[in-house]
């Protein structure tokens, strides 16, 4: 699993790396990091970090990530 590249773009700006990097307890430069990596089945595709981001964007969970096997974005 991935996040959609949509939803890394809607996230990466310093406001809501913010937000989300403190629901994680993290800092901010590591948030970008993983944003900018966005590893197969990595730190963002744990539930911690899918709530943040779904708290922030308002998107649910299901949408935010795609299957790897799957990699057509819509």
């Amino acid at each position: 699993m991935k996040i959609r590249k949509a939803i890394i773009n809607s996230v990466n700006n310093v406001n809501s790396r913010k937000r989300i990097s403190n629901d994680l307890n993290i800092s901010d430069q590591m948030l970008y990091k993983h944003l900018s990596a966005n590893k197969e089945n990595g730190r963002l595709t744990k539930m911690d970090a899918l709530k943040a981001i779904s708290k922030e964007t308002g998107i649910g969970i299901e949408d935010i990530i795609i299957e790897t096997t799957n990699m057509v974005e819509e």
